[in-house]
């Protein structure tokens, strides 16, 4: 019952803003153009990421996310919560991780054990990164743009995509350093639940 259902942000305390998408998709993915051969490209095309390719013209309306994220149901009035819950006109509309899969054709579920890369147990991380404990994305699109080795090239591509456009983060944030080791396999890569990440 929407009357049980409250905002997380009352009425009278709404305030105007500018919700952000630290998302850098329209620069990766004219990047990743830039920088993949034809071969390559057509390989990420065929890949887990490859339908995303065309969200590069989507455009971010900031008035619109705030207003829903205004509109946010407090958890502690909901039952049965499952995902994000917003009170929209007079009914309570729910958006769950399941749906968000579906949505962006990401796998979801449990995340595997992957090892933290080493210079002795990835080469990528050998190569690209032998003397640093931690990498930023910034450092990453350094080693992508750099790197002149083909298969390097396409897995640099496909974390540098994950980092950039999935996850997006401002570019000094460190990423997840087992992505490197992830990227070893791109068939493990694409098996990867990155619907249940980027929905967190």
């Amino acid at each position: 019952m929407v009357d049980q259902v409250k905002l997380m942000i009352a009425e009278e305390q709404k305030f105007q803003g500018k919700a952000l998408s630290l998302s850098h998709t329209k620069t990766a993915i004219t990047t990743m153009k830039e920088k993949f051969t034809e071969q390559q490209l057509q390989m990420f095309e065929q890949s887990c990421f490859g339908h995303l390719l065309r969200i590069e013209d989507l455009k971010w309306t900031s008035p619109i996310v705030h207003g829903l994220l205004l509109r946010k149901a407090d958890p502690k009035t909901v039952s049965q919560l499952n995902g994000i819950k917003f009170i929209v006109g007079n009914k309570v509309i729910q958006f769950t991780a399941q749906q968000f899969c579906i949505v962006t054709r990401l796998r979801f579920g449990n995340l595997p054990f992957i090892l933290i890369p080493t210079n002795e147990n990835c080469s990528l991380k050998r190569k690209y990164f032998a003397n640093d404990k931690t990498v930023n994305l910034l450092e990453l699109e350094k080693a992508f743009l750099k790197c002149d080795d083909e298969d390097d090239v396409l897995k640099l591509g496909f974390i540098y995509f994950a980092v950039f456009v999935l996850l997006g983060s401002e570019k000094h944030v460190h990423i997840d350093m087992r992505y490197l080791k992830l990227a070893e396999d791109l068939e493990e890569f694409g098996k990867y639940p990155w619907g249940a990440i980027t929905s967190e």
